[in-house]
């Protein structure tokens, strides 16, 4: 049969209206005019395609996969020996933390890392050929997945490698040569199971909208079209049409230029699907959503979300580590365990600096009280050179340090009028250091009765955590004591570290409870991702202030009459740390919920040393009428409720 148009317009005729009724002919509803085989050919492509092809045509899945790819080849791989079951000493010179920094001749260590990186997340498999070298150390050669077969009968590990070459040759290897790290595979547990085929049915939409874009920017953004003729209108000839359908075609293609003008009763209708009714750009962010999802990228990583520092915090606190301690334990059995026969080492990726974030010199430095760092170590960051001066840490007006420091009148508590003077005026500089007598038992004050129910539960959650702070301590104290009884130098920076962990994850689990608490109160909800940078800075500050502390009081009066201070030390550092961790907790859930501008806190003493302020009133953001907060002072274990 003739049909009874040609390929430049369809003209609404008797004749085509028939065909069409007939289904003789079924237009095709593409996006731009194109060839609809197109797009089912990259529909069909992307649905059976492999995973490199589809790692790189596919931008959603390189966009979640480079993200993660990148931080991680930032991060520093450090290998550790565990000394005891709370020290770990770092081991930088051992055989094994040399081959990882050095993998071999023309790879640097984060080339390596991501390479296996990359590999593990696209094909949920990661091989590197394992080689001797010099000193003891070991080669670790990348091979791309894709080149690489796994050989063997048995169920549960590979008996052999098989890896092509391009020519189509091979090379066998056995498994003691070859670094396999490999995901969890339903089918064949020695192998892994690729994210992408789970995503496969998404990526090839996605595929099949990318190539529509593409026909459509081909047809000049122009949507197909054809022209609706009444039925009653005349006959047309041959020669009318063909003059009508030539005219119609260079007057569209000038459409931007002068407006189409069409014979009476004449329309032009849409002849396929629109870019807006396909919802084209709603269907490819889903595309990176659900990418995003199965990887555990928050969208704010990708450019879906508006708050960047927030996904930041999200993805370094809950999807780097995940990916990270899967790769150390990794090495951890295959090179540790299997090459060295070292049970008593681990590596381990430096995740601080990454979670640290943006606001890491900020939570520093209001952790310390005052800078932490010299001006030339900050002018050597942009590459200035030092000035005079400019080798020494600069003190503000308001912090006063030294040999015989005076606490600031801000954070002193009453003063005993029957004993010295507490800002430190009766010291004599002169005076030799003796070592510390026997602790006087500190003068005791009578509880104050608490008749408010809620008043009472918040003061009865603060004094469990401060228990809970004050246990901490004590595991810090029995640490060191190991420690230093047993070794005549010690490395004072594992412990701060150590030290600062313990903390941060008391803090946390602190601030999670109970800023929960008062977020319910609130009709809020509390916000974890939010806090995690300030938390590890103020448990680095605490940790490296009773640290300091201690190795002061060694160096003056010796390590066992230093040691024989901790109780002093555990009764006032846990007292703060519990009670700053639990009011810090009520006073940023009042912020993160509605109507933070008229929330106010309130005073709640715990004894009678502290009486005198109970029931004082201010604004959330306000000062203390006393002149310090709940808490701060030695021993002060007051709280303060938020309403």
């Amino acid at each position: 049969m003739r049909l009874p148009w040609r390929k430049k317009a369809l003209t609404g005729t008797p004749a085509v209206i028939d065909a069409l009724r007939d289904r003789q002919v079924a237009p095709f509803p593409l996006l731009g005019g194109g060839n609809r085989q197109r797009i089912q050919d990259a529909y069909n492509t992307a649905k059976s395609a492999n995973y490199a092809w589809i790692y790189t045509n596919s931008p959603a899945v390189r966009t979640v996969v480079d993200v993660i790819v990148r931080n991680v080849g930032q991060l520093d791989l450090r290998l550790y020996e565990e000394v005891s079951e709370d020290e770990r000493q770092p081991d930088p010179t051992h055989p094994a933390a040399l081959s990882l920094r050095y993998p071999n001749e023309e790879t640097s260590a984060d080339a390596w890392i991501r390479s296996m990186m990359k590999d593990f997340l696209i094909f949920d498999d990661a091989f590197s050929v394992i080689s001797p070298a010099p000193g003891g150390q070991i080669n670790l050669n990348w091979v791309p997945a894709h080149m690489v077969e796994v050989r063997g009968s048995s169920l549960f590990r590979a008996e052999g490698y098989r890896v092509w070459r391009i020519d189509g040759t091979w090379i066998d290897f056995p498994p003691d040569q070859m670094l396999h790290w490999h995901g969890q595979n339903p089918l064949d547990p020695r192998m892994g199971s690729s994210r992408l085929d789970t995503l496969r049915a998404v990526i090839a939409e996605d595929a099949a909208l990318q190539q529509a874009t593409v026909e459509l920017a081909n047809s000049g953004l122009t949507e197909p079209a054809w022209v609706f003729r009444p039925l009653e209108a005349p006959e047309w000839s041959n020669e009318a049409r063909k003059g009508f359908e030539e005219d119609l075609t260079n007057r569209m293609r000038r459409r931007n230029k002068s407006p189409v003008v069409l014979e009476e009763g004449m329309e032009l209708r849409s002849f396929g699907v629109n870019p807006k009714d396909a919802e084209m750009m709603s269907v490819r962010r889903w595309a990176i959503e659900r990418v995003a999802a199965v990887y555990g990228v928050p969208l704010g990583m990708v450019g879906l979300a508006d708050n960047l520092a927030e996904a930041q915090t999200q993805f370094y606190s809950d999807t780097l580590p995940p990916y990270c301690e899967e790769f150390t334990k990794m090495l951890n059995q295959r090179i540790l365990v299997r090459v060295y026969d070292w049970t008593d080492g681990c590596f381990e990726f430096n995740l601080d600096e990454k979670l640290m974030g943006d606001e890491r010199l900020k939570t520093l430095v209001a952790a310390s009280g005052r800078p932490v760092m010299t001006t030339d170590e900050a002018r050597a960051k942009l590459n200035l050179p030092p000035i005079d001066g400019g080798d020494e840490l600069v003190t503000p007006m308001n912090v006063i340090v030294g040999d015989n420091p005076k606490p600031s009148p801000q954070v002193m508590g009453p003063q005993d009028p029957n004993g010295p003077p507490q800002d430190g005026s009766g010291r004599q500089d002169d005076t030799p250091a003796q070592p510390p007598k026997a602790l006087v038992k500190a003068e005791s004050f009578e509880p104050v009765p608490q008749f408010h129910p809620a008043r009472r539960d918040d003061l009865d959650r603060q004094m469990q955590n401060i228990d809970r702070a004050r246990s901490v301590v004590v595991k810090h104290y029995n640490r060191l004591q190991r420690g230093l009884m047993a070794k005549a130098t010690t490395d004072w920076e594992v412990w701060d570290k150590r030290f600062s962990d313990n903390i941060n994850e008391l803090m946390q689990e602190i601030v999670r409870t109970e800023g929960s608490i008062y977020a319910f109160k609130f009709n809020g909800r509390f916000k974890m991702n939010r806090v995690h940078n300030y938390l590890a800075a103020t448990a680095d500050g605490f940790a490296k202030a009773l640290n300091d502390t201690i190795r002061s009081e060694i160096n003056e009066f010796g390590v066992k009459d230093a040691l024989a201070l901790r109780d002093r030390h555990i009764e006032s550092f846990g007292t703060a740390l519990g009670a700053k961790a639990t009011i810090w907790a009520r006073e940023e859930a009042a912020r993160q919920s509605p109507h933070a501008e008229t929330r106010v806190k309130t005073w709640v003493p715990n004894t009678q040393r502290h009486a005198e302020f109970g029931g004082d009133t201010v604004p959330l953001g306000a000062d203390w009428p006393a002149g310090f907060a709940p808490g701060t002072t030695p021993g002060c274990s007051c709280t303060a409720t938020i309403d």
